[in-house]
């Protein structure tokens, strides 16, 4: 199993859960062991003591080795344990009348504790390898030692099923490592094709609202326009379109008309209101007044200082989208733009007294509130509200999150609070 990790950390992972669930088990052994014979010794035989002390030393060697997975501490817990496990069977099998065959679960204890080595490998084939070795020493020692009692031997099946096992699971895990392995690329292909087509639909969003908030606009804009010489705000706007599409990168992520926007001489009384009269929503106003349109302004200006680079650029073209359609559809000369907050969220509401429309009964082709309006603000995590209605004026209420939260103890209009132009 992969576990939804990069495939680089599945094998490692992995490893360390196995080691670290086959040292508990090691763990649990001893002091099974420890317990058991220090019972045995106050009861019956005093002499237990020994292999008390061989089970903490392996039960310590353990820990270290849990600790730090090295080698030598590998081949330390192997030399010490099977000697270990020769102390251990020969002290607890010459107990007199206690044990009549080698093959009891307490003699056990230690040689599966031993075996339990395998499972710090690294690899299947490592951890296969070490707790192989683990197992044939464990019984070697352990036949030594039955030879010097008066025991019978029996084949000891608690630590063959123990070593069974775990060769089983560190096999296992290495089958389905490699079949996770082999899985990875093609869930990282998965997972990058899907950012892929992301950004191709969040490109060809901005594209689409781009490409009507100019060459759609404008010729809307010239086909509305009387015969005869172009009014002196209707070439402005055409001059600052041909700029905008022939000579910047107008899909790059910092708008270019608001970059080359030439912007306004701040004077010592109005160097406070920089964050007001630097913003999008700012320079969208004054270009729409170029045109004729009478735009007043109230509200919270200096709210749009909670807006970063992205949202002040978004929200300035989906203004100058609201605007536009004012100046081409409302049949009016006049709007009003007034700008709230709150502490998450900043909203601008636009209010025109013009004729007023069926959003639902607009023409399937009419992209301007669609893609330059409401696909543009849902894109920052805002939302977009339209009243409006034959004969009774629009008005459409943008709001997206603010940049930072403020401090309960502020008011959202009292918050730096400085003058306005």
């Amino acid at each position: 199993m992969s576990l939804g990790l990069p495939g680089h950390l599945v094998q490692l992972t992995l490893a360390r859960a196995l080691a670290r669930a086959a040292h508990w088990f090691a763990l649990t052994c001893l002091m099974a062991a420890a317990v058991s014979v220090a019972i045995l010794s106050l009861n019956r035989s005093p002499e237990l003591w020994i292999t008390t002390v061989v089970v903490v030393a392996m039960g310590a060697l353990l820990v270290l080795f849990t600790r730090h997975r090295r080698i030598a501490f590998a081949v330390a817990f192997l030399a010490v344990g099977t000697l270990g496990v020769y102390v251990f069977t020969l002290t607890v099998l010459g107990v007199p009348d206690v044990f009549p065959a080698s093959n009891m679960f307490l003699v056990a204890l230690p040689k599966m504790a031993l075996v339990m080595v395998g499972g710090a490998g690294s690899t299947a084939l490592a951890g296969v390898l070490w707790s192989t070795a683990a197992f044939l020493l464990a019984e070697a020692a352990a036949l030594l030692a039955i030879l010097g009692t008066a025991v019978p031997y029996r084949p000891d099946l608690f630590t063959l099923s123990t070593y069974l096992v775990l060769v089983g699971v560190m096999v296992l895990a290495g089958i389905d490592r490699r079949a996770s392995n082999a899985a990875q690329p093609a869930i990282h292909r998965a997972v990058q094709d899907g950012a892929n087509r992301q950004l191709r639909d969040a490109l060809d969003t901005r594209a689409i609202a781009l490409l009507n908030d100019t060459t759609v606009a404008q010729l809307v804009a010239l086909s509305l326009e009387e015969p005869g010489a172009l009014s002196p705000g209707l070439r402005a706007s055409l001059n600052d379109t041909l700029t905008t599409l022939h000579d910047t990168n107008w899909l790059t992520d910092i708008d270019a008309r608001s970059a080359t926007a030439p912007k306004p001489t701040l004077t010592a009384q109005s160097t406070a209101n920089h964050s007001w009269l630097s913003s999008a929503v700012y320079i969208t106003i004054e270009r729409c007044r170029d045109r004729g349109l009478v735009v007043e302004v109230t509200g919270d200006r200096d709210a749009l200082a909670r807006l970063d680079a992205d949202s002040d650029r978004d929200v300035g073209l989906a203004l100058q989208q609201c605007l536009v359609n004012v100046i081409l559809h409302a049949g009016v000369a006049s709007a009003e733009v007034a700008i709230e907050s709150d502490l998450t969220t900043i909203s601008l509401l636009i209010t025109d007294a013009g004729r007023g429309f069926t959003e639902s009964e607009s023409a399937s082709d009419r992209l301007g509130l669609r893609q330059s309006v409401r696909r543009r603000i849902e894109q920052l995590g805002g939302s977009v509200l339209i009243w409006s209605r034959p004969g009774a004026g629009t008005s459409v209420r943008l709001t997206v999150p603010a940049a930072q939260k403020q401090t309960p103890n502020q008011t959202p209009n009292a918050a730096s609070r400085r003058p306005t132009p």
